[in-house]
């Protein structure tokens, strides 16, 4: 299991549990026989894997922790001028952040709801540990800051401690143009090929703008080719590719198992990369208005081999031991029996992952 987060690099964690929370989701779509406490036992008992931002909250590998070093800096700097979290953690912020961090140091692993039992009785929050009240704030602005780690989670609920109790010792921000050539190049092996747009935002730790300059540079170096990248629907785009990498491509052999995708999948994240790759356009639409919706609340991309052949919109109905399909569209271009078969297969392979079984209540149709 670790193997293949790094291989990615991060997964993405997610609160929704429609169908099942996407960091589990996306193992399940590479790991036959995976067991969503693999994922915990990583992250909070080994520490191979460590809980922070990219673009998202994700897991992510512990070998990078140290690069996260620079984010941590970059954090403190963007939150002392950020109206939001001052906001939320009211005039005497610092003082705030100080008793929050004192708390910790001395009692932690504590989670919000801890941190409400414990300081200002008379303030504390009715609502529950999801709603933004001052002590959650200044745990955010901790974590986001490096002086925080995310210890281990209560159901999902984050457990906090101090950070050199949990990582050990982080070594301070590296050099500005090392985070950059390691942000790019190892976005760049993942990606095989891409824009400065792309290499940027896989990791979201640099901006777009070092990333071209950067390759840029390894392409005048020879390090890197550059490229024209074939997009469906538009003019080839000028962007940059490892050495060699239409040659790998050739060796690669996909697997042909169908397979139902995550939302924040890897593959299909970058909804503007997803459309010109594989024609697929995608939108999550779980915080779309019910009316606006297109296609349903939890929408899975359905892959085999190297397409993108439909989706489904399905739901786990625990109690009953049922994975739910309600709806299904198949892309253009595919043929309809066996479009239908493969989605039908994808559907099985992630009931019998979840150890339920599918109840498809769906017709299979053409995507609008």
């Amino acid at each position: 299991m670790l193997s293949v987060i790094r291989a990615l690099g991060y997964v993405q964690v997610d609160s929704i549990s429609f169908v099942e929370r996407a960091h589990h989701l996306i193992m399940h779509s590479r790991l036959d026989g995976y067991e969503p406490g693999q994922l915990s036992m990583h992250a909070e008992r080994h520490r191979s894997i460590f809980e922070h931002w990219t673009h998202d909250a994700s897991l992510v590998r512990a070998d990078w922790l140290p690069w996260w070093s620079n984010r941590f800096k970059a954090s403190r700097a963007r939150y002392l001028k950020d109206s939001w979290m001052r906001k939320r953690l009211g005039r005497n912020w610092s003082r705030l952040v100080d008793e929050t961090m004192d708390l910790l140091r001395k009692s932690g692993p504590m989670g919000i709801r801890d941190i409400h039992d414990r300081l200002a009785s008379r303030r504390r929050s009715r609502g529950g540990w999801w709603e933004w009240t001052p002590h959650r704030a200044a745990l955010e602005y901790l974590w986001r800051t490096g002086d925080a780690a995310v210890h281990s989670r209560r159901g999902f609920e984050k457990v906090y401690d101090v950070s050199s109790r949990v990582y050990g010792r982080v070594p301070g921000p590296r050099d500005a143009d090392l985070h950059v050539e390691w942000a790019c190049s190892e976005a760049l092996k993942r990606l095989g090929a891409g824009t400065p747009r792309e290499l940027a935002g896989y990791l979201n730790a640099v901006s777009p703008t070092d990333a071209r300059a950067w390759c840029e540079r390894m392409a005048d170096a020879g390090t890197i080719e550059r490229v024209l990248l074939e997009r469906m629907g538009r003019p080839a785009m000028p962007g940059f590719a490892r050495k060699g990498w239409r040659a790998a491509a050739r060796k690669v052999r996909p697997d042909d198992t169908p397979r139902l995708l995550a939302p924040f999948d890897p593959l299909v994240r970058d909804r503007a990369r997803t459309l010109g790759l594989f024609g697929f356009s995608y939108r999550f639409e779980a915080f779309v208005p019910r009316q606006q919706r297109t296609h349903g609340y939890y929408t899975m991309p359905v892959l085999v081999g190297d397409r993108l052949i439909g989706r489904v919109d399905l739901r786990s109905e625990r109690a009953a031991r049922k994975l739910v399909v309600t709806r299904a569209w198949l892309e253009t271009g595919n043929p309809m029996r066996h479009g239908s078969a493969a989605m039908r297969a994808a559907a099985d392979r992630l009931a019998l992952q979840l150890k339920l079984r599918t109840e498809w209540r769906a017709l299979v149709v053409r995507s609008p």
